[in-house]
């Protein structure tokens, strides 16, 4: 498990305990000889916390159960991994790695894309020609390290014990054309293909379909599991020009499930968007 996602789960953790033994956030700070900020930083996942504060505030807040005492003070023992961020992997901007992280550990994705197929259903030679003609990278060695860092995130896919991942394509997702027939047809039998897979879900909305739950916009929904006995950790990822929303609250999930609902009866069925891809493939060939 990486370090941001047991950070995530240990700031959940001693949040709801805190909640559980109504300890108020300023007498937590006192305990622990800092401010208020730094303990809300704490529990919203962005600062560490030591085994030993770890201990001294679950003591305070009554937890009886010496497994889960030490179940979070393992958690509390996260150090960031050396040297993961550098080589290739140096590329990858200073927002977008906690979501890197996120998703490796994930056992559950679900995306929903408009304009471009999502990085982990990429085939090399379209990933080349998006970073060339449209996010404009002129660099041969900055494209070389963002395509070895998307084609590792994409192992999440093909490992031992992959994960379940579904998605949710608008039609422009192909039609919208990177590069030559030749660059797009491959993609394409790329998709085919990976609608063969059992742990891999593909459907098309097309454009002429009735949409109760379309979205201008794409977003992902991740579960991780968790490391204890406590229930998996559920979080949504919406992405913009400038910045980016980890969304993990209960009525936030709760709304994009329903929304992921609806766009999956939406869209065409699994055989019918696979279909479909073929057919867009041959317009391609």
């Amino acid at each position: 498990m990486t370090p941001t996602v047991r950070l995530k789960f240990l700031s959940i953790y001693m949040r709801e305990a805190r909640e559980r033994a109504g300890v108020e956030p300023k007498e937590v700070a006192k305990l622990l000889g800092r401010d208020t900020t730094r303990v809300t930083k704490m529990e919203k996942g962005r600062e560490g916390l030591t085994p030993g504060d770890a201990k001294m505030l679950l003591d305070r807040y009554d937890v009886h159960t010496e497994e889960e005492k030490l179940e979070i003070m393992e958690l509390a023992r996260t150090r960031s991994q050396r040297g993961r961020w550098s080589n290739h992997r140096a590329i990858v901007p200073l927002q977008q790695r906690a979501y890197l992280d996120f998703e490796q550990d994930s056992n559950v994705v679900q995306h929903y894309g408009m304009e471009m197929i999502p990085g982990l259903l990429q085939t090399e030679a379209y990933m080349r020609t998006t970073l060339g003609n449209h996010f404009k990278v002129d660099s041969p060695e900055v494209i070389e390290d963002v395509v070895a860092t998307r084609l590792e995130r994409q192992e999440i896919l093909f490992r031992q014990v992959p994960a379940t991942a579904g998605f949710v394509l608008s039609e422009s997702c192909l039609r919208r054309s990177f590069g030559r027939n030749a660059v797009m047809h491959e993609q394409m039998i790329h998709l085919d293909k990976l609608t063969r897979r059992r742990n891999i879900r593909i459907q098309v909305l097309p454009f002429d379909a009735p949409v109760s739950g379309g979205v201008p916009f794409s977003f992902t929904i991740l579960r991780i599991p968790a490391p204890t006995s406590a229930p998996p950790l559920e979080m949504v990822y919406v992405e913009n020009l400038h910045d980016a929303d980890y969304l993990d609250g209960v009525p936030e999930v709760a709304d994009y499930a329903d929304l992921w609902s609806r766009l999956t009866a939406d869209a065409l069925n699994l055989e019918q968007s696979r279909k479909f891809i073929q057919g867009v493939a041959d317009h391609y060939a």
